[in-house]
């Protein structure tokens, strides 16, 4: 039995339908997960102090009143 195979009654205009929700799923989890791996990636980066100064020795004066 394929999967493929349609329900009585169920139309072409209905099968492309549920083809494009699926696609806009599909995108939407990836567009989020894209997102989510660049906002990661920039936090990353602004926490990283060894990008202060191009590498090179300088003088840094953290506050942390904590």
């Amino acid at each position: 039995m394929s999967k493929q195979r349609r329900h009585k009654g169920e139309s072409k205009k209905a099968h492309r339908r549920q083809n494009a929700r699926w696609l806009v799923t599909i995108t939407s989890v990836l567009i989020l997960i894209l997102a989510g791996w660049l906002w990661r990636d920039s936090q990353e980066e602004d926490h990283d102090l060894s990008a202060i100064g191009q590498g090179e020795n300088i003088v840094l004066q953290v506050h942390d009143p904590g």
